[in-house]
């Protein structure tokens, strides 16, 4: 299944158009869901894997059969598929500039039954 090459223009706007606002900002709003490059940036990570455990857990705590080892979260970078979780170890912080995370139900709808536990879906900044 081939998707939309503006896949990570809607991710940004939705980022940008939903969701809640940041108590005490008057920034953009963000959502639980949707991660931004400034936001990943303040933390003190050389890779996104690290950073989403500081900043995002839950996302590796959704889903009950991931919490007892049977599967795994699909990471897609830049709309291709790179395998589970341990691919976030290799994308560097300043390479990101969107990271979102998908429930089991709205990713296995996107990339069939590979992304069973949710997914992952990262854009990253044009090299």
């Amino acid at each position: 299944m081939r998707l939309p090459r503006t896949l990570p223009l809607a991710l940004a706007l939705a980022a940008a158009c939903g969701g809640r606002s940041r108590p005490g900002t008057s920034g953009p709003p963000v959502s639980g869901d949707v991660i931004l490059s400034d936001e990943l940036r303040r933390v003190q990570a050389s890779d996104l894997w690290t950073a989403l455990q500081h900043l995002r857990p839950n996302w590796f705590r959704r889903s009950p059969s991931l919490v007892r080892g049977q599967g795994d979260l699909l990471v897609v970078v830049d709309r291709v598929p790179q395998g589970g979780s341990d691919a976030l170890r290799q994308i560097p912080i300043g390479a990101v500039l969107l990271a979102r995370y998908l429930s089991p139900s709205e990713a296995t709808g996107l990339y069939g039954q590979g992304a069973l536990y949710g997914a992952i879906v990262v854009s990253t900044a044009p090299r």
